[in-house]
């Protein structure tokens, strides 16, 4: 994982270079997203320096539908992200990652920093890698 997310300025950019798991742009779509905002009181952006309040988006691969969004299957995977409460910019925690772990990892540790954040996602990733299976040659 990167030691600074990755930063779009705008859900278009972040859709173009995420075809595999875009933004939803329709609200009602968008809305019904799995989030983490620490009880309302955001999360505090200490690793860009911005001190913004920032909410977690767990965005599925594959176009989510109004019907599906919340149909998460237990290794379904994602892109978890972060906004200014649903504006940009986006912020890259996690590419390709169990949406239901991750959200699982986050409620845990209950973070109210980023940085907090990328930790609980990064020993998630870390925990899947050492236990994914061996490519076959």
């Amino acid at each position: 994982m990167r030691s600074h997310p990755a930063r779009y300025s705008s859900i278009a950019d972040f859709n173009s270079a995420y075809p595999h798991s875009p933004i939803p742009l329709d609200p009602h779509t968008r809305q019904a997203l799995l989030t983490y905002h620490a009880a309302m009181a955001g999360i505090t952006d200490d690793l860009l320096g911005t001190g913004a309040s920032l909410t977690l988006e767990f965005v599925p691969h594959q176009p989510p539908t109004p019907h599906t969004v919340r149909q998460h299957t237990p290794d379904q995977l994602g892109t978890i992200i972060a906004t200014h409460w649903g504006r940009p910019p986006v912020l890259v925690l996690a590419e390709s990652i169990p949406l239901a772990q991750a959200r699982k990892a986050v409620l845990n540790e209950w973070p109210t920093r980023l940085a907090d954040v990328q930790a609980a996602l990064t020993t998630l990733a870390e925990d899947v890698v050492a236990h994914s299976e061996p490519l076959s040659p």
